[in-house]
Formats: C-alpha cells, sequence, structure tokens
C-alpha cells in the first residue's frame, strides 16, 4: 500500500524508525517559541519551590482547587487530545503496518481514559485514593507504551492484510481499555494497595510510580528528540511530539515538589500537562493533514 502520510516517521534500511519519506513543505520550519514553555516550566517549579514554605507551614490560602475544574481541564486537555492521538495512530498503522504506532496509540488510550476517569473520581466522599490510584497508574502505564515506541526499531510489519492489522489493533485497544475498566473497579472497591492517605498524603509506592513515570515520558521525549534532529527531512509531526512528551514528564515530576493540591507548584505542573495535550492536538493536526483527513 503506498505512503500517504509524510509527517509520520519512516523506518531506514537499517530497520530504523524515524526518518520522513518526503522532504518537509519548504514553508515549514521549527517554530522554536513553542519550545519556551519546557523550561520556563521547570525554571517556575523551581522558583515555587525555592520561595514557599514547607508542607507544614504552607497556608491553603495560597491553594486554588474548584470542585470538578480539575475533571473538565482533564477531560479537554488530557482526554480528548489524547483519544485524537489514538485515532491518528490507528488511521496511520491501517496504512503502513508500523507496530511503533499500535505503541504509542496504546500509550496515548491508556493516558486519556485514566486521565477522563481520575478527573471525575476525584471528589468522590470516600476520598482522593481511587482517583490518584487510576491517574497515576495510567501514566506510568502510558509511559511505558511510549518508551517502548521509541525503542522499536523493526520496519513495516510484513503482515499487510487489512483485517489482521485490524485485529492488532483491537487487540491492543481492547487491552489498554480492559486494563483501565479493572483496575478502575478495583481502585473504587479498595483492592488496591493505597497511593494517598488521608491526613498523612502520598505513600511510598505512589511516589515510585509517579517518578518512574516521569522518568519514562522524558526518556521518551529525548529518544524521539534524538531521532528528530538525526533526521535529514524532519517530521513536523515528531517535532510537536517531542515538546508534548517533554511537558507532560516535567508535569507529572512537578508532584513530587508539591506543598498541597492546588498550590502553585500544582497548578505549574498540570498547566505544563494541559499544554503538553494541545502539543499532541497540533502533532495530530499535521498527521491529519498528511493522510488528507480535514
Amino acid at each position: 500500500m503506498p505512503r500517504t502520510n509524510r509527517n509520520i516517521p519512516e523506518p531506514t534500511s537499517t530497520g530504523q524508525v524515524g526518518r520522513t519519506s518526503a522532504t518537509i513543505p519548504p514553508h515549514w520550519k521549527p517554530n522554536l517559541i513553542v519550545a519556551i514553555p519546557l523550561p520556563v516550566v521547570i525554571a517556575s517549579v523551581v522558583v515555587f519551590n525555592i520561595i514557599l514554605p514547607p508542607p507544614a507551614q504552607f497556608s491553603k490560602g495560597l491553594a486554588f482547587e474548584p470542585p470538578f475544574l480539575n475533571a473538565i481541564l482533564y477531560t479537554v486537555f488530557l482526554a480528548f487530545t489524547s483519544f485524537m492521538v489514538g485515532y491518528i495512530s490507528f488511521k496511520s498503522y491501517m496504512q503502513n503496518g508500523w507496530t511503533f504506532l499500535v505503541l504509542m496509540g496504546s500509550g496515548a488510550l491508556a493516558w486519556g481514559s485514566t486521565s477522563l476517569l481520575s478527573g471525575w473520581l476525584t471528589n468522590l466522599p470516600s476520598g482522593p485514593n481511587a482517583a490518584i490510584t487510576i491517574s497515576n497508574t495510567g501514566a506510568l502505564v502510558a509511559s511505558l507504551f511510549h518508551f517502548a515506541s521509541t525503542t522499536w526499531s523493526k520496519g513495516p510489519s510484513l503482515k499487510k492484510d487489512p483485517r489482521l492489522r485490524r485485529s492488532i489493533l483491537v487487540l491492543a485497544y481492547g487491552g489498554v481499555l480492559t486494563f483501565t475498566t479493572l483496575l478502575t473497579v478495583a481502585a473504587l472497591e479498595g483492592l488496591t494497595p493505597l497511593f494517598f492517605v488521608p491526613g498523612v498524603g502520598q505513600t511510598t509506592l505512589r511516589m515510585a510510580v509517579l517518578g518512574s513515570a516521569a522518568a519514562l515520558f522524558l526518556v521518551s521525549s529525548i529518544l524521539f528528540a534524538r531521532r528528530y534532529f538525526s533526521s535529514k527531512s524532519r517530521s513536523s509531526t515528531l517535532y510537536w511530539y517531542v515538546l508534548a512528551l517533554g511537558l507532560t514528564g516535567v508535569g507529572i515530576a512537578a508532584v513530587f515538589f508539591g506543598r498541597a493540591p492546588g498550590d502553585p507548584i500544582s497548578w505549574t505542573g498540570r498547566t505544563s500537562m494541559f499544554l503538553g495535550g494541545t502539543y499532541f492536538l497540533k502533532a495530530v493536526h499535521t498527521a491529519f493533514k498528511g493522510i488528507g483527513i480535514h
């Protein structure tokens, strides 16, 4: 099947994924301005961490946490954009058969579905532990998929039957949604280890899960960036995806420095993830143009 999407990285003759099959149009140039938020977010977290008092002395008056605001923002900037990335990965894999697209789409689906559920379950009478468990575990699963997609070095699948490719996608996406469903039920029923204890705070398990997720998102961003800069004809989709992964990883890492939910560091981290969501959407937009969907 002929290739129609030049924005998706193409395997080289040695099997390395990362080059594009056509030269990027002359009018397209990387916009360095859109890369500025990443270092700005990092600097903001550092500054807030220095000037804010420790948790024991932190005033709740410095926190802003309206009910359901997070749910709305998570739905718009994380869930919707992630589902769009999953959809584009689906369409592109059906055309090209590159396994890394299945991994990328599965990661987006895991991130979007758990963000959607956790956002609306935060204000349960039983407390936020279930929502935090779903969100943090989903972040780790998503980061694992994204990391796996960066290290996949094989070329297109030899299985060109559209029905077989569709079956692979159904199994992958269905597996992610099944896991999300089981995780949600287990968290709501109290069958999962605690991630947050009221009056005590976050547990060691939560810190380990979040730390791993943040690290994998950031490593994935670095690996995709290396792939982007090593390509002669650079992919606009990949450019935005690198920034989206970096902003998401930094946003997750900001949790380690927060004083309380809704404090300036929390909102800096959330803003980073939300901005990452818009960058995912931009990446999706360039991919849409590449396959002729408007």
